[in-house]
């Protein structure tokens, strides 16, 4: 019951956060189970590194990520909106949750888990963002990532919302998931 209670108020407050600034958010509703279902089984790769999510929203994927049997200590989630953080950690209490921004990755993870994190999660609307602060997340995220570390997004583009080859990276098409609104592709991208 609780759960459910927790997941009804990070639904209402993420749609509220959709109407009042609907392109920093980029959804028009939080991400299916089915979705976090795809990303989770991609980003376990092991039972020990730490997983980083950008934009954390309403929880769907943070969600997603513990039933896929991912210890809630090893999550680290970034949000921007203050909102959604407090929501967060309230909802999520043994998660890592950092009200901050994700071009500061650096800065904002605990020192101890940079160069060891292999994958970074992200629902951040990337097709939405400037170049430049588009770069300055990426860049963020390889700088604080294992070498063979992997960076998952999901877009509700088919096509990859990156440019891998601009950015010295490989790209590789994860799945489609039709039973999201809208549908969604997970892409993950590697430095080449």
């Amino acid at each position: 019951m609780q759960v459910q209670t927790h997941s009804l108020l990070g639904t209402k407050l993420f749609l509220s956060r959709v109407l009042r600034n609907p392109r920093q958010l980029g959804a028009v509703a939080p991400s299916s189970r089915h979705l976090g279902a795809l990303l989770a089984r991609h980003a376990a790769v092991d039972n020990h590194s730490p997983i980083v999510e950008l934009g954390g929203g309403s929880g769907s994927l943070t969600r997603a990520l513990i039933k896929a049997g991912i210890e809630p200590r090893r999550i680290y989630v970034i949000e921007l909106d203050k909102a959604l953080a407090v929501y967060l950690k309230s909802a999520f209490p043994q998660v890592n949750v950092i009200h901050g921004n994700a071009t500061e990755l650096g800065k904002i993870l605990p020192p101890h888990i940079i160069g060891k994190v292999h994958r970074i999660v992200s629902g951040l609307p990337m097709i939405n963002m400037p170049e430049c602060v588009r770069r300055e997340i990426l860049e963020s995220c390889f700088e604080i990532m294992s070498p063979n570390g992997a960076y998952l997004q999901y877009t509700y583009s088919p096509r990859s919302s990156i440019k891998a080859e601009t950015y010295g990276l490989s790209k590789e098409r994860m799945g489609t998931i039709f039973l999201n609104i809208p549908p969604a592709t997970v892409w993950q991208y590697k430095k080449a």
